[in-house]
Formats: structure tokens, C-alpha cells, sequence
């Protein structure tokens, strides 16, 4: 993760708002049905042979564009090849989708049984689950017994849960931030003229002196950042794991509920539709969708994370291209959802399944492999700071913004904490993410997955009720808050949000039954 993420898909994180999330965060094949099988057909049939990269062949390699200005990758590829040829006899090519197609684009391949090998999913991209139920990839536990030894050694042990369906491994989840804490991030030269103690601020209500103080004196600033897609920091709701849009499951009761009951997150927006009407916020926000650009343009005194706290602002500081300085704001519980932030799977119509895991495991053991696929081609698309890339960690400066012809994010190929010191990450950022992640607390959803095809059309007509109330929710941009929040209610129980409680409330009772 760069601050890794640009744009709605390719920024995943800090533009999700917590309140309606649109995208199906725990779903897929009931857990009821998780026992253990013998090999399904199509990973019985890695083949046993004395020597198994004898024959050359093409691996192809799918996934959304990470970034728009891609230019590079006929040169990147040539010099990760060289790597691949030597030590697998086989060629790597990407396809990368524009972000606009992607999801239509994988579905119709899937769809029509064309054959390929690698492919970027998640919980909300080319949807994991959703895959597994049409039976779009292969089973992966035979293959990584065989060949993924370097990727079972890394894999947090805990992520396996959340890509098994039926007793079998479906996706290799990716080294990714499972509990990345939030923060409330601000205009370092700001914070010091004004002399705010930013370290007190533990609520949104906490920011009104400051934000008060910006729209007096600062004409050409906008207090606080909030986009169609990019909530403000502090709406979050830590003790909560959303299951789907509107639902949610309450960490320390047991028990699913609808998110607008939630009194702490009916504050939280009220409190945003305060500071929207003493003009806090951008009277456009609602339909500025690119967060990550509104972000670097440098207008806002306040903003949020850039994807991971880091008590000295870092990793803001790096991201957004100006000094930060930020304080804790929340930290969520680790959830299925979160475990499959970004995971690998392999199609189920792949012609070299073998060679496919053994470029992943060979992507999981090889810095310098993983690096120049990511970073690109050294002293076309970044530069040595310090060491060699023959070393186990130098630093290096990547290109950034307009300059930049060349990424794919870490996690979109395996193992982030891999990455090489850089202004995307740097080593400090990373092994604080990894800290986090190693003493986050387990959601008690960990492990189930919920089957949404029993209300597919609810939850289909649930999210049209979110995708255009959220822009209003996360920017606070309503005339008469009270009457949105009901009128929206309504419009979630016209749309099935009774029916889709229930069904969550039986799957889950049965899982818990069997676990």
C-alpha cells in the first residue's frame, strides 16, 4: 500500500465509510457447510513429475490498473522475466484493466471459461467470495504443499480462515494492514501557528476550535477534508464489523444491528452535518470521488490517515507530499473483510497451475523479484537512496504523480513487508503496520462467511440505497439531518433490510453451533 492507493478501487481504506459500507464485507459460502473433503478435480491434478518447469510456458496475470499513466511494463517485465526464464522456464505478462471495465471485463472471462492463471480479488474487487460460489478458481492446497512453502511460511496464520470455503484454501491473502489504526491527521505549519495541541483531540467534536480557527483566518483553506468516497477520521466505529451495507455486528454485545441504530455513529454524522453548515467542509464534497487527489492539493487542515497511523506522521507526511502531524483516532477489530483486502487466486480454467504457484512463491521469497515488480525498472522508475537493490533492504525514491509510468502495490502481489525502504513506505511505517497487525484483536466474525445468495436481490437493492445516500452520510451534506437518517431508514427496510438480518442472524446461529 502506498499510501497505496489511488482513486475508489485502487484506494482501498480510508475512503470506505463505516456508516453504509456499499460493498459486501463477510459474504460467500456458508460456513455451515466447511468440512473436509478430499481433493476437489482440479487440484488432484498437479501432475507428478521428477521435473515439473521441463516444458516453457506463459503465465498471465490479471488485475485492475493500479495506476492510470501505465508505460512501463513491456520494460519491467523484461527484467523480471530474465529472473522468471532462469529459474521457472516460463514468461510472466500482466493484463491490466482499466478500473472503469475491470469488474464487467473478469466477469465475462470468467463467464465464458477462457483460460488464464492469476488474478487479483478481494472482499470488494472481482469479489473472492463471489467467485468461489460460481466456481471461478481452484482449490490451492495441493499446489501450495507442493509448491508454496516460502507463501505458507509468511501467510499470518490466522488469514488462512478467512479465504477457506468447504475445508479448501481458494486465494492466498496478501501481507496487508488487517487492523490498520485510524488517525486524525493535520497541517503540520498549521498545527504550530495556531499552536493547537492536536495530541487532545480523541472525538470529531474535538476539532471544532481548530476547524473554527481555520475558517477565520485562513480564506483560502478548507478545514476538514470529507469526499463522496473518503469519510472524514472519527466516524469510525471500532467495537462494530460491518457485514453488510447498513449491518452490523456489535463486538461487544454478540449481536447484529442495523448501523443507523447505533447511537455513537448517528452522533458521528450529526456532528459532520454540523460542521458541513458552518461550512467546515467543501459545499461540493458530495461529488469529489478521487480522496487521495483532494488530499495532496494541500487546501485542508485536517485530514485523515493515509492509510495506517504513525505517531510521528510519516506516513502521511510521505503520502500526501507536505509535513503531518497526526494523533490516534481508532483502531477496528481484524475481519474477514480486512484479511481479504487484497488476495491472489488462481482461474479455474489455468492450463499451468503449477508454474503459477511457483511464480507466487517464487514473488514471496525474492525481494529484488517482488521490488521490481512493484517499483518498476531501476533509474527509469525510481532511484537508490542508499545500498544496492542486490541488498536485503536499501532505500530508494519512487516516482511520483505525473512522473510516475510504473506500479503495482505490494500487497496487490503477496508480501508487503517485503517492500524496500521508500517514500511509499518506509521501514519504520512497515514494521508498525506489522506490529499492529500482530497484537490486533480477532473480530468473533473471524472465520464466518456469509452466504448472500438467499438474498441476493435484497442486498443488490440495499446497496442502491446506499451508493447514493453515503456521498450525503460522509460529507454531511444534508439540509435536515434528523429527516435523512429516518427517510433513509425507511428506504432500508423498502429495500429488504429486515429479510437480510434475519438470513445473516440464521447462517450465523448455525455457524456458531458447528464452531
Amino acid at each position: 500500500m502506498k499510501g497505496q492507493r489511488t482513486k475508489a478501487l485502487k484506494w482501498f481504506g480510508p475512503g470506505t465509510s463505516v456508516l453504509l459500507a456499499t460493498t459486501i464485507v463477510i459474504s460467500g459460502c456458508s460456513t455451515t457447510e466447511k468440512t473436509k473433503e478430499t481433493a476437489s478435480p482440479a487440484a488432484s491434478t498437479v501432475a507428478a513429475t521428477t521435473n515439473p518447469t521441463k516444458d516453457f510456458v506463459d503465465i498471465s496475470w490479471f488485475m485492475p490498473k493500479p495506476i492510470d499513466n501505465l508505460k512501463d511494463q513491456e520494460a519491467v517485465e523484461a527484467v523480471a522475466n530474465k529472473l522468471i526464464k532462469e529459474k521457472l522456464n516460463a514468461n510472466l505478462h500482466f493484463n491490466m484493466i482499466d478500473n472503469a471495465g475491470w469488474e464487467d471485463k473478469i466477469k465475462l472471462k470468467s463467464a465464458a471459461g477462457e483460460p488464464y492463471d492469476l488474478v487479483f480479488t478481494s472482499n470488494s474487487s472481482n469479489n473472492l467470495n463471489a467467485n468461489v460460489q460460481k466456481g471461478a478458481f481452484m482449490p490451492l492446497d495441493d499446489l501450495l504443499q507442493k509448491y508454496g512453502q516460502n507463501i505458507l511460511k509468511k501467510v499470518d496464520p490466522r488469514a488462512w480462515k478467512a479465504v477457506t470455503y468447504k475445508g479448501k484454501i481458494m486465494a492466498i491473502p496478501a501481507q496487508t494492514p488487517y487492523s490498520p489504526a485510524s488517525s486524525y491527521v493535520f497541517k503540520k505549519d498549521l498545527v504550530e501557528k495556531y499552536k493547537f495541541d492536536y495530541k487532545s483531540v480523541k472525538s470529531l467534536s474535538d476539532l471544532e476550535p481548530f476547524l473554527k480557527t481555520i475558517k477565520e483566518n485562513e480564506p483560502n483553506m478548507i478545514p476538514v477534508i470529507a469526499t463522496a468516497n473518503g469519510a472524514t477520521s472519527g466516524i469510525g466505529l471500532p467495537d462494530y464489523t460491518t457485514v453488510v451495507g447498513g449491518i452490523s455486528f456489535s463486538e461487544k454485545e454478540g449481536k447484529f444491528v442495523k448501523t443507523l441504530d447505533i447511537p455513537q455513529n448517528y452522533e458521528n454524522y450529526r456532528v459532520m452535518n454540523d460542521f458541513y453548515k458552518k461550512g467546515y467542509i467543501a459545499k461540493d464534497a458530495a461529488i469529489k470521488t478521487d480522496y487521495l487527489a483532494e488530499a495532496k492539493s494541500g487546501k485542508y487542515a485536517v485530514l485523515r490517515d493515509s492509510g495506517g497511523y504513525t505517531e510521528d506522521g510519516s506516513k502521511s507526511t510521505s503520502t500526501y507530499g507536505f509535513p503531518t502531524v497526526e494523533t490516534f483516532s481508532s483502531q477496528p477489530t481484524i475481519s474477514t473483510a480486512s484479511m481479504t483486502a487484497a488476495a491472489t487466486a488462481i482461474s479455474a480454467t489455468s492450463k499451468n497451475s503449477e508454474r503459477a504457484m511457483m511464480l507466487l512463491d517464487y514473488i514471496w521469497s525474492d525481494k529484488y523479484l517482488l521490488n521490481t515488480l512493484a517499483y518498476g525498472v531501476e533509474g527509469k522508475n525510481y532511484t537508490v537512496k542508499s545500498g544496492t537493490v542486490k541488498d536485503p533492504n536499501p532505500t530508494i525514491e519512487a516516482k511520483s504523480g505525473a512522473e510516475q509510468t510504473w506500479a503495482i502495490w505490494h500487497n496487490w502481489l503477496g508480501p508487503l513487508w517485503d517492500q524496500w525502504d521508500s517514500n511509499w513506505n518506509s521501514t519504520k511505517a512497515l514494521e508498525a503496520m506489522r506490529k499492529t497487525n500482530e497484537n490486533g484483536k480477532a473480530s468473533g466474525l473471524l472465520g464466518f462467511v456469509f452466504n448472500n445468495e438467499p438474498v441476493k436481490t435484497e442486498i443488490a437493492q440495499i446497496g442502491a440505497v446506499n451508493k447514493e445516500a453515503n456521498p450525503i452520510f460522509t460529507t454531511g451534506s444534508m439540509p435536515d439531518y434528523a429527516k435523512y437518517v429516518e427517510d433513509t431508514k425507511k428506504k432500508l427496510v423498502d429495500a429488504g433490510i429486515d429479510k437480510v438480518m434475519a438470513e445473516i442472524q440464521k447462517q450465523y446461529d448455525a455457524w456458531k453451533a458447528g464452531n
